[in-house]
């Protein structure tokens, strides 16, 4: 019950994109910065390319995967000796 709630849940996450947990747009247009300016600004859109562009996504997808995981480990502890369960 709990893996498919943690689905549910990781689903409907990953549907519901809110404007304040995204990350901005980075803009497309030439920089004329030098020395530390530059440096923190390659360093800051390094960061900004990893992370992904909406929070409510990732933790959907972390979601996603812990209930399905939980859900085939139920299923398949099902299938194996009595002596042998896990839950």
């Amino acid at each position: 019950m709990l893996g498919a709630a943690l689905l549910g849940t990781g689903l409907l996450l990953r549907q519901w994109h809110p404007k304040a947990l995204s990350l901005p747009e980075r803009p497309d247009r030439p920089h004329r910065d030098r020395g530390m300016r530059r440096a923190a600004r390659k360093t800051r859109d390094g960061i900004a390319r990893v992370l992904p562009s909406n929070m409510t996504g990732s933790l959907g997808r972390t979601l996603a995967i812990m209930g399905a995981g939980l859900v085939m480990v139920r299923l398949l502890d099902m299938a194996v000796d009595e002596q042998e369960h896990l839950f």
